[in-house]
């Protein structure tokens, strides 16, 4: 796990009184009587508070979690609830992760354990709801509260999902005509965007998100060359964009030109030195950070599946502190059941 990323969660860790796995960089362990995981989410800009919780034998509710996260809404962006799971994203901050971590993340934690007590809910397997031999995991790319029973039907479950997805091949040329189909929707959402006047960061972000997903879609899964393939035509097709609304400018001003005509014409004076670089540049480089800024959360997940994908060890049997290395868990037919 990437040691900005530590330095700045572990100082919360130390505040509340949790743990932090160096590895999967999870935050864990029990507050006022909860055991609970902080994870981050979407590409580590926030993170996601999880429990597993009951209340008189009974899965907590959505629309319940929901009136929580209502409680908290200056703090909580929004929740989920899957069996007896309940997952709460924190809000971002618009400044800097930092900025989450020391003004939303904790509010966030607090509000929900206060809440979740208030209302009589306690720990529990996330799955079956069992309070026996429950313990915190990391499964696969997220953290899980699993009881022993639960923690075997798991493996042997991921182990197949696994196995069907190293059998599918990625079909390069669909994923290349998946992401140009979606850098096309970004292309559009950029040029409409512009024409009202603005510089849009969600223009960025929807040309990111629909190459990268259009390249999934249709290639069947998102490998390194993937990325790499869609990154490359995201940088042309942002600069494309670009070039084409300077056309849409200089065609308003000319208007005996057609579109086409005014795209070739803004093409000559970039390279021939007929528009001014300072006039041109900013808006370029705007519109690449947007675009990449849009495109991490999607490349980051897509990197961690391929670099931890069969990952399954115990947390809180880790010393995770001090940075001990997870144990791959064994195949689940040479599984005792019970954890190591």
């Amino acid at each position: 796990m990437d040691k900005n990323y530590l330095n700045l969660v572990m100082p919360f860790a130390a505040q509340t009184g949790l743990k932090t796995d160096m590895v999967s960089g999870t935050v864990y362990g029990s507050y006022s009587g909860f055991e609970v995981t902080v994870a981050p989410i979407s590409g580590g800009r926030t993170f996601q508070i999880s429990l597993a919780v009951k209340r008189a034998g009974a899965a907590p509710s959505l629309v319940e979690m929901q009136q929580i996260a209502a409680a908290g809404k200056k703090y909580i962006a929004a929740c989920s609830v899957s069996g007896y799971r309940a997952d709460f994203n924190v809000r971002p901050s618009a400044l800097s992760v930092k900025s989450t971590v020391k003004k939303n993340l904790f509010p966030a934690l607090e509000t929900v354990v206060s809440n979740l007590k208030a209302q009589g809910y306690e720990n529990c397997c996330q799955v079956c709801g069992t309070e026996e031999g429950v313990g915190t995991y990391y499964a696969y790319n997220c953290a899980a509260r699993l009881c022993d029973n639960c923690r075997q039907s798991f493996v042997e479950r991921n182990d197949i999902v696994r196995h069907h997805n190293e059998q599918k091949s990625e079909n390069i040329i669909g994923g290349i005509i998946g992401a140009l189909l979606g850098s096309l929707i970004g292309a559009a959402a950029i040029i409409l965007i512009s024409r009202l006047g603005y510089i849009a960061a969600v223009s960025g972000v929807i040309m990111g998100v629909c190459a990268l997903k259009g390249y999934e879609m249709l290639g069947g899964k998102l490998s390194k060359a993937g990325v790499i393939i869609s990154t490359v035509i995201m940088v042309v097709m942002v600069f494309l964009s670009n070039q084409f609304d300077w056309a849409i400018v200089l065609k308003s001003e000319i208007p005996e030109l057609g579109i086409f005509e005014s795209f070739r014409w803004i093409n000559y004076l970039l390279f021939n030195g007929g528009i001014e670089l300072s006039a041109y540049l900013p808006q370029l480089i705007l519109l690449y950070i947007f675009t990449f800024a849009g495109a991490a959360p999607t490349i980051s997940s897509a990197m961690r599946r391929h670099t931890l994908p069969d990952t399954f060890y115990r947390i809180d049997e880790q010393n995770a502190e001090a940075g001990s290395e997870p144990q791959s868990e064994p195949a689940a037919s040479e599984q005792s059941g019970q954890p190591e």
